[in-house]
């Protein structure tokens, strides 16, 4: 079997093929034709079947489709005095949410990146996904190969092969970040994306926290609860290291709400509020992209 370093380098190098904004179009809206099929996800779900519980809608996907389609802003572009180009090979670390593998691996079509997503579950389905989007792109002599799925790889032998990477996105829980923070070498991104803590400090909200259950469930996100624990102690835990994408407060004391959305560190913080009304990956196509001045006499 090929190791990890002969696959990578079979992704087409993105100085090979220069950004084309209507072959990207023309991609994504045949994507949306091929998994649109009846069955085409059957295979993959059978196959994951047999090593986890598989929670998965297909129309949630043609749903993501229908966003990038109707999506005008670009942020790549070349000017005579301005470039504004993707990084390059970009590494996803995450759960494998396929989900996120399309929402993510769009945005890097849309930007001008290859992307590798390093899954620890969902592998057939997310290779249906990638696999379909090489197809599509090598047929429309785009790229032969702009995105992968790994499926499994220790880390060890990521943080190896990471000098083969111009970014590296980390999307899961801030905490278990900190060891990988580390071992790092080049640039890289921290996404708390499907990752909720939940401070329950009243038990009054049952039918509050069956939704949140539900969504979290039907949407493959981790809920972290802390319910055992005083307010402060869960402020100094949830502070540590960097700051968290979303907090929700279950509470009726007018005190512990002031002093926790006084303290917590949070890009967003939800009290006695659904937080999935309007959750959203906090990762722009803009964070994907860097800019070049061009000063010529």
């Amino acid at each position: 079997m090929e190791d990890l370093k002969t696959r990578l380098n079979k992704l087409t190098k993105i100085n090979d093929y220069r950004f084309k904004f209507q072959s990207v179009k023309k991609i994504i809206e045949t994507l949306k034709n091929e998994l649109s099929q009846a069955n085409a996800f059957d295979q993959a779900i059978k196959i994951d079947s047999k090593y986890q519980s598989v929670n998965f809608d297909e129309k949630k996907l043609i749903d993501i489709i229908d966003e990038f389609i109707n999506k005008d802003k670009l942020y790549v572009r070349y000017t005579t005095t301005e470039i504004v180009d993707g990084y390059g090979n970009i590494a996803v670390y995450y759960d494998g949410d396929p989900y996120l593998t399309l929402r993510l691996a769009l945005k890097a079509l849309r930007t001008h990146n290859n992307m590798v997503f390093f899954a620890k579950k969902y592998y057939a389905i997310n290779s249906k996904i990638i696999e379909t989007i090489n197809l599509i792109s090598k047929e429309e002599n785009y790229a032969t190969k702009i995105a992968s799925v790994e499926y499994n790889i220790i880390d060890a032998t990521i943080f190896q092969n990471q000098s083969f990477f111009d970014l590296f996105i980390y999307v899961g829980d801030k905490r278990v970040f900190q060891s990988y923070r580390q071992r790092l070498s080049i640039p890289y991104r921290y996404c708390g994306y499907g990752n909720v803590d939940v401070f329950v400090e009243n038990k009054g909200f049952k039918d509050l926290l069956l939704d949140i259950n539900r969504f979290a469930y039907e949407n493959n996100i981790n809920i972290n609860y802390y319910n055992d624990t005083s307010v402060e102690e869960t402020i100094l835990f949830l502070n540590k290291y960097d700051v968290n994408d979303c907090c929700v407060l279950l509470s009726k004391n007018t005190e512990i709400i002031y002093k926790f959305i006084s303290e917590i560190k949070s890009k967003n913080i939800y009290v006695n509020k659904n937080p999935f009304d309007d959750y959203k990956l906090t990762l722009k196509e803009k964070d994907l992209v860097y800019k070049k001045y061009i000063i010529m006499n």
